[in-house]
């Protein structure tokens, strides 16, 4: 089951407790629900558009996806918890995007580093990485799959960090 997000808009001036946010739910090719939240702590609203009920949806996630540890939490799979996960990579593929800009950012050894441009052009701070480290995979012109790989390391490494974090 391909679940996918279309259509997402954040709308971070209204989050306060959770992601205020609208979206379309696309699993397998096919509108499936229009969700939403209103960013107040509240659960997920969702409205079906398509054949599957959210419960059809959570049988499958509990059957095909691993519990996620969100600040020492283990979270058991479900509608809501996948499309948090998926507006979690959004935001963070566009936080790449953005950094991109005035960085080189690169994956090593399974870490994603940013080194400033510092109005220097690209190219030689490219080939100063390359030549200092030659398996550093370059995300500046890397396509969409690339840079979310980096965006779940990205996310990967802050639940590390809270689930250790003291409190």
């Amino acid at each position: 089951m391909l679940i996918e997000l279309r259509k997402l808009k954040v709308i971070r001036a209204l989050s306060e407790e959770t992601s205020c946010y609208t979206a379309e739910i696309w699993i397998d090719g096919a509108l499936a629900f229009l969700a939403s939240n209103r960013g107040q702590g509240g659960a997920d609203d969702y409205r079906q558009k398509g054949t599957l009920t959210e419960a059809e949806v959570d049988r499958w996630l509990k059957a095909h996806r691993t519990a996620r540890t969100y600040q020492g939490i283990d979270l058991e799979p479900s509608l809501e918890h996948e499309i948090a996960t998926l507006i979690d990579e959004a935001e963070s593929v566009s936080a790449l995007r953005r950094r991109l800009r005035t960085n080189i950012v690169t994956i090593e050894d399974g870490a994603v580093y940013a080194y400033p441009l510092k109005k220097r052009p690209a190219e030689p701070v490219i080939a100063a990485i390359r030549s200092k480290k030659p398996s550093a995979e370059i995300l500046n012109g890397a396509d969409e799959a690339t840079l979310l790989k980096a965006a779940r390391l990205i996310l990967d490494a802050d639940d590390t960090a809270n689930a250790s974090a003291p409190g």
